[in-house]
């Protein structure tokens, strides 16, 4: 096959075959094809798409360049994935949760790039071992009904090497391109369904419906021709999800939550996706779903199973937080109209707790405090935040932490935390 003329081809908006699309990835993971000719074709993809056949084989060509998972492990193997947001410890819940449902939940996680956090990086904060063999993640689920570990650089390394020209040549955003890079790890697993939690608003990568929706529609789809049962949840992400984002900050309010002491949004969103799954499994209804992982949660019945799992790993389930604090407190009364969940996301990235780029050391204790959430009424010099920093003038941060804030004098509907379902 000639490349320039694969190019030619998806620019004029025409199919690309099954072996034409194997033939593109593995020629340049080997190295035959250079960057600027892949370049020209993630353009072409970009403007074009792919449809959903296109981008089943573009999947499966970069989950084949790599090695597969396969878990040994009695009962029903589900798996969970998130678009990424602020605040977003919902793994670190709903993985324990599941395990205690009956199910067996080996999910595979990555660390934080950009301004949303990283499963990985919040359970490492713990000090407990994330990198762990397939003999091991078939150990540990089997032994704890879940297992939470870092995605190995042999899974999907075609990903890896497109990914970073997607970043170079500003094609990141292309829907297909996503989907395909989300399922070429995710298949990889030998799960038998799998629930996606789509993240829309500020504090998202997907700012608006439809590209949410576009987003959860193709990784359904394209997991169902894969020959996973799956379906997706949009969920809200206009602001921050529970009271806490940063790393340590957000493994002490999993386990809070597993406790029982959670805040209401997460309950929705995890207990939903519970329910999702139900469906999915034919387990149950949703609601059924919904009603056990609550009562799973309100009892504190997972919370003995992932400490145990920490400290099987060799962590702490509730990590020291070494830093310095500070109350941030409203500027007049009224009610909070909005938040930028995007900005308050660069301001822990600023303060040591993400990464501008790969391979930046983070400081696990650094993170915000949320005490008011849009719709919430406020008074004057009211705490409505906490910044718990370790450098930096924290009178600006102060600035940066508010001007994320939006007020009204008039009061604010609350958002709708569950905002779609595709199945």
């Amino acid at each position: 096959m000639v490349f320039k003329e694969l190019i030619k081809k998806k620019r004029d908006g025409r199919e690309l075959s099954k072996e034409e699309i194997e033939f593109i990835v593995n020629s340049y993971t080997k190295g035959e094809t250079p960057d600027y000719q892949m370049a020209a074709l993630l353009m072409a993809i970009f403007f074009q798409g792919l449809n959903y056949d296109e981008t089943l084989y573009l999947t499966d060509s970069m989950l084949r360049s790599g090695k597969q998972v396969v878990v040994k492990a009695e009962g029903t193997l589900v798996d969970k994935h998130s678009t990424g947001g602020i605040g977003d410890k919902v793994s670190l819940i709903i993985a324990p949760v599941l395990a205690e449902l009956g199910f067996k939940a080996p999910l595979l996680a990555g660390r934080a790039l950009g301004f949303t956090g990283g499963t990985i990086d919040k359970l490492e904060s713990t000090g407990m071992k994330v990198e762990l063999s397939d003999k091991e993640i078939s150990e540990v689920t089997e032994r704890f009904g879940f297992s939470i570990s870092a995605q190995t650089p042999e899974i999907a390394p075609a990903d890896r090497k497109i990914y970073a020209l997607r970043d170079a040549t500003a094609t990141v955003e292309s829907i297909p391109l996503i989907v395909s890079s989300i399922l070429s790890k995710k298949l990889a697993v030998n799960t038998e369904a799998i629930v996606f939690d789509v993240k829309v608003g500020s504090g998202a990568f997907m700012k608006t419906m439809e590209k949410a929706k576009a987003l959860a529609e193709g990784l359904v789809q394209v997991s169902k021709l894969y020959g996973k049962r799956a379906g997706a949840l949009i969920t809200e992400m206009s602001q921050p999800l529970g009271l806490f984002a940063g790393n340590a900050l957000e493994v002490r309010e999993a386990l809070d939550s597993l406790r029982g002491t959670i805040q209401p949004d997460l309950l929705e969103v995890v207990s939903s996706l519970v329910g999702a799954l139900y469906e999915l499994t034919g387990r149950g209804t949703f609601g059924k779903g919904k009603s056990d992982a609550e009562e799973v949660i309100k009892n504190g019945r997972a919370a003995e199973r992932f400490i145990n799992w920490v400290e099987y790993l060799g962590g702490n389930p509730y990590p020291e937080i070494r830093a310095k604090r500070f109350v941030v407190e409203s500027p007049a009364d009224g009610y909070v109209l909005g938040i930028d969940g995007e900005a308050l996301g660069w301001l822990i990235v600023e303060m040591g707790g993400g990464r501008r780029k790969a391979g930046d050391k983070i400081d696990y204790s650094v993170g915000l405090a949320f005490f008011k959430k849009v719709g919430d009424k406020v008074e004057k010099d009211e705490p409505i935040g906490e910044i718990y920093y370790n450098a930096g003038g924290v009178e600006n941060l102060s600035i940066k932490f508010l001007s994320a804030f939006q007020f009204s004098k008039e009061p604010v509907e609350k958002p709708k935390l569950i905002k779609g379902k595709v199945v």
